[in-house]
């Protein structure tokens, strides 16, 4: 193991290596950053968001979608506006996203964290924009968690993985893209 960076997040999570920047992505939850890592330099940088960013994923097109505390957004590129691409009607003051990442067709998947932690109210959703021009199509898949978490796909993708931190369970399911 060796460590990428010596600053301090308040709660790193969510990684992704961005292919084509050839850099790490994380999202610091409750200081509100996004934090990214030249791994060759060890330069880190920090990105501030007007609430708490669950998770990230890059877009086909080039820059990030974002999963903040009431919706999924979209920056162009880092450090750039953030344009909402779709709402959620979730109580904001208890739940907000939480882990999430993109499937091989670039659909963008996320689920939600009920806060108080007293009841199964998170959800698992994805998200499609891939449909130029046309709003994206938002589609719940699950729920019944308290805290979303680890969305992954087998490496042949035949299987989903979901998993419920509180619970401390992994779902699965068969899967076709």
């Amino acid at each position: 193991w060796q460590a990428l960076t010596t600053t301090p997040n308040e709660l790193g999570e969510s990684p992704f290596w961005h292919p084509h920047e050839q850099q790490l992505y994380w999202v610091d939850i409750p200081a509100r950053q996004l934090q990214r890592c030249n791994v060759f330099t060890g330069q880190v940088q920090s990105w501030p968001m007007p609430s708490e960013p669950g998770c990230m994923a890059p877009a086909a097109k080039g820059g990030l979608a974002i999963a903040l505390r009431d919706g999924v957004y979209r920056a162009r590129e880092w450090g750039g506006a953030l344009q909402k691409i779709a709402a959620f009607s979730h109580n904001t003051a208890t739940t907000r996203f939480n882990d999430g990442k993109c499937d091989t067709l670039g659909r963008f998947w996320a689920g939600t964290m009920f806060e108080p932690r007293t009841q199964a109210a998170a959800e698992l959703f994805c998200l499609d924009a891939r449909n130029s021009g046309a709003a994206p199509l938002v589609t719940r898949m699950a729920g019944n968690a308290t805290i979303a978490n680890g969305v992954a796909w087998s490496p042949n993708n035949d299987r989903l993985y979901w998993s419920d931190t509180t619970s401390q369970v992994i779902r699965t399911w068969a899967w076709e893209a």
